[in-house]
């Protein structure tokens, strides 16, 4: 677990649940300004998909900050795990698609990695299941990335 989930501490709901949107929102900018930058509109397309999947989760956490319940299809995801097998890649604007691939599903694994870790720490029932919920959903854009880097680049190669 990396150092700085260690250190990360909150005295409120609240506090968890605004950080949590900081950091959906953090993902959609992220998204958003990489599909403005890169040339290949391929690449654009699947950034802006994933900057409104972001969005999504966002609202998603202000609802139930608002006392709504967070709704997810349950399922088991199936990692592929090519992502880590990957060196960090620094995006930019001439980014590859295989590129922009890898700095997305590893964009996607830390934030899962983030959210068990918040599950794991939450002594509050239903923020236990937001977190898990999340960490699903990340999953879930995880393995559609790497099903995309299976499919579009693996075999390819």
């Amino acid at each position: 677990m990396s150092e700085s989930l260690n250190n990360l501490r909150f005295d409120s709901i609240d506090q968890v649940l605004d950080f949590a949107v900081t950091k959906e929102e953090e993902a959609r900018d992220f998204y958003l300004e990489w599909a403005q930058k890169v040339k290949n509109m391929g690449i654009r397309e699947v950034l802006d998909e994933f900057a409104a999947e972001e969005q999504k989760h966002k609202d998603m956490i202000l609802n139930v900050k608002a006392g709504g319940a967070f709704k997810t299809k349950p399922g088991e995801i199936i990692d592929l795990k090519i992502g880590d097998y990957f060196v960090t890649i620094d995006p930019d604007e001439k980014m590859t698609y295989q590129e922009a691939l890898q700095v997305a599903i590893q964009r996607e694994m830390g934030a899962q990695e983030l959210y068990r870790y918040l599950q794991q720490r939450s002594n509050e029932a239903t923020l236990k299941s937001l977190f898990e919920k999340l960490a699903l959903e990340e999953s879930k854009h995880k393995r559609r990335l790497e099903q995309l880097f299976d499919e579009d680049i693996l075999i390819e190669n």
